[in-house]
């Protein structure tokens, strides 16, 4: 154990001397802790360049992603700046600036360009950290380089159970006390830990850095490339709540848990490998790199069984595979050199940068690949860094003792979980007296208002405020990261108690949703053409028992946007019409990216449906919610119902205004 080198006036607080005595406690502590706020900023930048840099602000792919990509290049800095300020004062502003921006964050009530400018900050802060952390830790002598992996491990363990019990809605996007609490009492931790951290400098730093030549070649520290691909993994698979629950069909409490459980099966496996001497790991590297890219080949497991079981499955390889990554780093001894690990780190930043950039981009423009390829990509990276870090190492110096208490005490996570499992109730469908009803349609916009700001509240008041009895959403996200990967579907569920059928369409976490208070007796969902579309869109139906007897068809859906594409829009208009044929008590809802006058509007009235909103002129303008100059969202009606108390509700809680009416026969 290395004695405490600190000054006298940290050791007259008495928990700071306690900590500095026990640096394992203390450095696994202040990764935990530093690896939970980065995971934070980093889920509040990525949506900020789509919806602030890109929809608020206008500006374009280069300008928003060369902006991006100089925060992400931030990574190869953090050798530079352990050279200039030392280990001691480079972690000081690193992981203590990334919670004083994070506490900033939360405070902040204001404009979301200054959360956006403290995100990027904070993101810069972080993944400068990590390399900055093993550095210190490792060659200081303070961490045994196993502690390190399990503080990775129960870093996001920990951010999973935070967010998923805020239901997957980021305390950073909201304001309230229960989440200001939260954040300053971690933040206020994270300043303990780091005041108690010594990582030991002066003679032995320098003797490290003199022993370079001899220590850890130079290829295998730069296995740590594998950090990237490995925080992409869990950010879109792996951690994500909300994509378990799509993919499953599972209550959100019951994803929360199963996902929460694996990242500690996970953990558990790594204590597992950290406690025992190996001759050789490259078979066991070898072993999890191939299992994980077979389970990333595999996108969308059918049944929740399949779903689950991969989850867990590809959650223990991650994570083995990542810990086989740092003991091979740190395989040489603590003299030994890690001048790789500044250059992996960078090309392993940018490459998490470049996948989400990938992931996500081929929703917006036409690109030659699916993102499917992207996971089992990022696998492939992962395994062949785990397995050429475990290729001439010798591991039987490695093995730490007492590698259990940290997964023993992250078993305590799952109160989480079980508490909202306890305390879920699904929302009842209650009977109805039949007609009238009120119905409302209202694209969501992902959840982001005009400001770019992920509101989820504003949503739900203007909902609540127009008191529809079923709802039609367009732009509904479930996990999506550059949406916040927040579920949105089952927050806006819970928070205004009515249930809801998904109708995803441009994967199994994107699309359109209806809400109803009344039961729903039957539904499906269709695909509309042409499936050549980088945004593939459907339609969703629902049959709805409205009470006394009565029942009413309600058909959900968002036609493509582009203004200049009315050719495919009316493909898709005949489709519908197709589909209702001569249809009685039907409503077709939806943004349908057209105007009154456009050609595949004429196909609806021609079919005999009617505009509730028709007539009206400006007051049924409903884009841009700002200031609202065209008509694109529409409720129509099939002829034996009529329309009453129809109008537009005024809010900028989306770029959209919402469609409100009261249906009769």
């Amino acid at each position: 154990m290395v004695e405490n080198t600190g000054s006298a006036p940290r050791a007259r607080i008495p928990v700071v001397g306690w900590l500095a005595e026990r640096p394992s406690l203390a450095g696994v502590g202040l990764l935990v802790l530093t690896v939970v706020f980065g995971m934070e900023v980093l889920r509040v930048m990525v949506p900020g360049v789509v919806w602030l840099l890109g929809d608020r602000l206008g500006l374009g792919a280069l300008p928003a992603g060369g902006l991006t990509l100089l925060v992400f290049l931030s990574a190869f800095l953090a050798g530079p700046l352990r050279r200039a300020l030392g280990d001691r004062l480079a972690l000081v502003v690193t992981a203590g600036g990334l919670g004083l921006l994070r506490l900033v964050m939360q405070l902040w009530a204001g404009a979301p360009l200054v959360d956006f400018g403290l995100a990027m900050a904070g993101t810069a802060l972080f993944i400068v950290f990590l390399p900055l952390f093993l550095r210190g830790a490792w060659q200081g002598g303070s961490v045994p380089i196993g502690y390190m992996a399990l503080g990775l491990l129960a870093g996001l363990a920990l951010d999973t159970a935070i967010h998923g019990a805020f239901s997957t809605y980021d305390m950073a996007w909201q304001s309230g006390l229960a989440p200001l609490l939260v954040t300053l009492f971690l933040v206020l931790a994270q300043w303990v830990l780091l005041a108690g951290f010594q990582p030991a400098e002066g003679a032995q730093g320098e003797a490290a850095a003199r022993g370079a030549a001899s220590g850890v070649p130079w290829a295998r520290s730069l296995t740590w490339v594998a950090i990237g691909p490995f925080l992409f993994l869990q950010l879109v698979v792996f951690q994500n709540i909300a994509r378990l629950a799509a993919l499953s069909g599972w209550a959100l409490p019951w994803a929360f848990g199963w996902t929460l459980l694996s990242q500690l099966i996970g953990l558990a496996a790594a204590a597992w490998v950290l406690g025992r001497r190996w001759r050789t790991r490259w078979p066991l590297a070898l072993a999890c790199g191939l299992g994980l890219v077979v389970v990333l080949a595999i996108p969308y497991p059918q049944g929740a069984a399949a779903t689950v079981v991969l989850a867990m499955l590809g959650q223990v390889l991650l994570s083995l595979s990542m810990v086989l990554v740092l003991l091979g780093i740190g395989a040489g001894p603590r003299r030994a050199g890690l001048s790789g690990i500044w250059v992996g780190n960078g090309v392993g930043m940018v490459l998490l940068l470049l996948f989400l950039l990938a992931y996500y981009a081929v929703y917006e423009i036409s690109l030659p690949y699916s993102n499917t390829i992207i996971e089992p990509l990022s696998a492939v990276i992962v395994a062949l860094c785990a397995l050429g870090a475990s290729i001439g190492g010798r591991g039987e110096a490695l093995a730490i003792r007492r590698s259990w208490p940290v997964p023993a005490l992250a078993t305590l996570l799952l109160v989480l979980p079980a508490a909202g499992a306890v305390a879920w109730q699904e929302p009842a469908a209650t009977p109805g007296d039949g007609y009238p009803v009120r119905i409302m349609t209202y694209n969501v916009h992902n959840g982001f208002d005009t400001g770019a700001d992920l509101d989820m509240e504003a949503i739900a008041q203007v909902i609540e405020d127009s008191a529809p009895d079923i709802v039609a959403l367009q732009e509904v996200s479930r996990g999506w990261v550059i949406n916040g990967r927040v579920d949105m579907l089952t927050w806006l569920s819970q928070r205004l108690d009515m249930p809801y059928i998904s109708g995803p369409t441009a994967d199994p976490f994107w699309g359109n949703a209806i809400l109803s208070r009344y039961p729903i007796v039957e539904h499906s969902t269709y695909d509309l053409p042409p499936r050549t579309l980088f945004l593939l869109r459907g339609f969703t139906v629902a049959t709805v028992d409205i009470g006394g007897g009565e029942r009413l068809q309600v058909v959900a859906t968002h036609f493509h946007h582009l203004e200049e594409d009315s050719d495919i829009r009316q493909l898709q208009a005949g489709v519908v019409l197709d589909f209702l044929g001569d249809a009685e008590l039907t409503v077709l809802l939806g943004d349908l990216n057209a105007e009154p006058d456009a050609p595949e509007m004429a196909m609806l009235q021609g079919a005999g449906l009617v505009d509730a909103m028709a007539g009206v002129g400006a007051a049924a303008y409903t884009y841009p919610s700002f200031d609202p100059e065209r008509r694109i969202d529409y409720i129509w009606t099939s002829p034996d119902l009529s329309t009453g108390d129809a109008h537009v509700p005024l809010s900028t809680a989306s770029d959209h205004l919402p469609v409100v009416a009261e249906i009769d026969r």
